[in-house]
């Protein structure tokens, strides 16, 4: 994803959602809105700007406190590690080993954030899949980890590293 793109992308979203002056420079600073606006680009999917920008407004609206809930782990994603994360992927065309590379980066965020809210989500009742025992944070990290490993590049060490997933701020 080149400086232009993403400044059309970013421009629409900001747009769209009426983004103040906070709000903007949040975004600007933001490696998974980066990473997540980038994978069709770094894939190089059809209708990468699409993909990009329909994804990147389903990251934002899945932070916006007005519809999160929406986007809420419920336990009929426990079957599934990547069910929370199919409105960011749906991809025509691309290399599927950088679009699975970019989702594992995105899944081990996400897990990472449970497992670092275990104790706070048990104690509002929010449901989690670490705290409730459904999902073993160790052996899913050390399987996705191992899986980035082997197929992350340069590029998209460009965007987003192991590092960055394993913080777990998914509004980062």
């Amino acid at each position: 994803m080149t400086k232009e793109q993403w400044g059309k992308v970013s421009s629409r979203v900001r747009t769209v959602f009426n983004f103040g002056i906070k709000q903007a420079e949040w975004l600007e600073e933001s490696k998974m809105a980066r990473l997540i606006a980038a994978v069709p680009f770094l894939a190089g999917c059809d209708k990468a700007e699409e993909t990009s920008y329909t994804h990147l407004s389903v990251y934002i609206m899945s932070i916006d406190e007005s519809a999160k809930e929406i986007y809420f782990h419920k336990p009929e994603d426990d079957g599934d590690l990547f069910s929370r994360l199919v409105p960011i992927s749906n991809f025509k065309g691309g290399d599927q080993k950088i679009i699975q590379c970019c989702m594992d980066l995105i899944a081990l965020n996400m897990i990472s954030n449970y497992n670092n809210d275990a104790e706070e989500d048990r104690a509002i009742g929010k449901y989690n899949p670490v705290a409730e025992g459904k999902w073993s944070y160790p052996e899913l990290s050390e399987k996705i980890i191992n899986n980035i490993d082997e197929n992350i590049s340069p590029e998209i060490s460009g965007y987003y590293e192991i590092a960055d997933a394993l913080r777990g701020y998914w509004q980062d």
